[in-house]
């Protein structure tokens, strides 16, 4: 499985253009997939996906009420997306609308965290990346559950 991981630095340019980390544009590559471009809905940076991770949110608003404050919210995610188109040297052009967004200046931080991947102001993410390191050492990890991601049923025990 081909997944967005770890940190990449870029500067963007007077224009907007930022550099799309090499492993990043390998991983859409592999998967001959666009990139998309969307404003985060939690935190003040930008997310990017593939047309598989923007396929999978739109299949699981899908199965919700459509007339719910929660569709709304995640529409209005889906609805800042924008697919991006890489120049010649792997950049994107960033908008003024995201740039301001996610109050990027002269650089920009690639975070991987797996289907996705976040892109935020490099201080902002730092501080972001101190507090959650201090918090897992003072309240302790979060439940993690490796494997499968729906319970099995117990077996059943024969006849009554």
């Amino acid at each position: 499985m081909d997944l967005f991981l770890s940190t990449f630095e870029h500067r963007i340019d007077k224009k907007g253009r930022l550099s799309v980390p090499a492993p990043f544009r390998a991983v859409l590559e592999r998967r001959d997939d666009p990139l998309y471009i969307y404003k985060s809905l939690t935190e003040p940076c930008l997310e990017g996906c593939g047309s598989e991770r923007i396929g999978q949110i739109v299949d699981a608003i899908d199965t919700m009420d459509s007339l719910s404050e929660e569709v709304a919210t995640l529409q209005t995610m889906l609805s800042s997306a924008q697919e991006m188109k890489l120049d010649s040297e792997g950049r994107i052009m960033l908008s003024a609308d995201f740039i301001a967004f996610a109050a990027l200046d002269e650089s920009a931080l690639y975070a991987g965290i797996g289907r996705s991947f976040q892109i935020w102001l490099p201080d902002r993410y730092r501080n972001r990346e101190t507090d959650a390191r201090n918090r897992a050492k003072t309240a302790g990890l979060p439940s993690l559950r490796l494997g499968r991601s729906a319970p099995q049923d117990p077996p059943h025990s024969g006849g009554r």
